[in-house]
Order: C-alpha cells, then structure tokens, then sequence
C-alpha cells in the first residue's frame, strides 16, 4: 500500500505536510498517491471524509496502517520515518534539534496567527469574486509586520547566514517555506523593506523539493470515496 494524501491544490497546510517527503528526496511518484479534497465543493464535510478526519479538514494522511490528520503532525511522521536517508532535517545534536524546535514552534505561534487568516481571506474573497475584509487583512497585516521584523533581525545577526537555525536546511524551514510562498505570490510588498526575509524567502522556496511539490498533478488525483 502506498501512501496517501488526501487535500487539494495551493492549500499550505498540505504543502507543509508533504514538504519533507520531497526534501528527502524519498522516490515520491512510487510513494505518493493523491485523493482530492475540494473545499470549494464540501467534499471536507461528506461523511466519507469527516469518517477519517472528524473536524473536517485537510490535509489527511494514510501510510498503510498509519492514520494522521493535523499538517505539522504529518510533516513531523514523514521527517521521523526517513530521518538519515539523505541527512537530517530534525539535527543530530540536543543543540540542534533544540534551535530547530524554537522556530517550529514559532513558526506555529507567531507566524502563523496572523498570516493564514489574511491568506484565507484574499483566496475567498477572490474565489467568490466579492469584496475583500479591508479590516481584517489591515489587522492581520500590521500584526505579521512585526512578526516579519522579528525574523529580519533574527537572519541578519550573522553574516551570510542561510536558514533559520544556520546553514543547513532543517524541519524549521520546512514548516516556514509554503507560508513565505504565500507572501512572496500575495503580499510581496512586506518583503521589500526585509531584505534578509527577502532573500530568505527567495531561498527556500526555489529549492527542488518543493518546486517539485508545486508540481503535484493534482487535476489528476483520485475522487474522494
């Protein structure tokens, strides 16, 4: 049985969640099947669905009898399974693995709060051809300015420095990549005035692993059953 991933085209948690399968550089067109999830037709909320995934959202993941929904916990599974393959994307010392989990962490509790509304909003708004929230998305915006302003400082405390935690690619960028992506396609102009997270940015998303993701053939996917 191969794995499964259940979800839908541009969403970035189910970018996040498959991401490290890439990075690895596990085989994954021998790896990989994909099982459409429309938001836009409820296919999250059809009993078939929310029988795997109670609160009805994506993405889901099935590795044989390995059932996980929650991006980061999948992303973390996939990272764990094929951890020395091809390096490490969780560190090999306690130092390590301890730098990488700060950001991780602040990738979900200060990164995260204020951008996946914002980006929720402008795909809707425009997906619906209405109007978007100005309130929200000003709200949103001036809170992930200062998060961003953190991050600049933070990759400019040492020269030349690559990723987040050095110059190795780890989890932490892993869990950073489709969020900067977002900006970088959505909302460019914050990046302008950090130069660091600019470059950043620019870094990470050009890696092989995901433009490979971005590739996904997803018109291709299974239906759901």
């Amino acid at each position: 049985m191969v794995m499964k991933l259940y979800g839908m085209q541009n969403i970035f948690n189910v970018q996040r969640a498959i991401l490290p399968l890439f990075e690895i550089e596990v085989d994954t067109a021998k790896e990989l099947e994909l099982v459409k999830v429309s938001l836009f037709m409820n296919d999250n909320l059809k009993p078939a669905y929310t029988a795997k995934q109670p609160f009805g959202l994506i993405p889901y993941f099935e590795d044989n009898d390995i059932a996980i929904f929650e991006s980061r916990a999948i992303a973390r599974y996939i990272a764990e399974k094929y951890d020395g393959q091809s390096g490490s994307l969780l560190g090999k010392t306690l130092k390590e693995r301890a730098a990488i989990n700060q950001w991780v962490e602040s990738e979900a509790h200060n990164l995260y709060p204020p951008l996946a509304p914002m980006m929720k909003e402008i795909y809707v708004a425009r997906a619906m051809s209405r109007p978007m929230d100005e309130e929200l998305i000003a709200r949103c915006t001036a809170e992930l300015c200062k998060v961003l302003d953190v991050y600049e400082a933070h990759l400019s405390s040492k020269q030349g420095m690559q990723f987040l935690t050095g110059d190795e690619f780890t989890f932490a960028d892993v869990m950073h990549t489709p969020y900067l992506w977002q900006v970088k396609q959505l909302k460019a102009e914050l990046l302008e005035p950090r130069p660091h997270v600019a470059a950043y940015a620019a870094r990470i998303t050009a890696r092989p692993g995901f433009q490979k993701l971005l590739q996904l053939n997803w018109d291709a996917a299974q239906p759901l059953h």
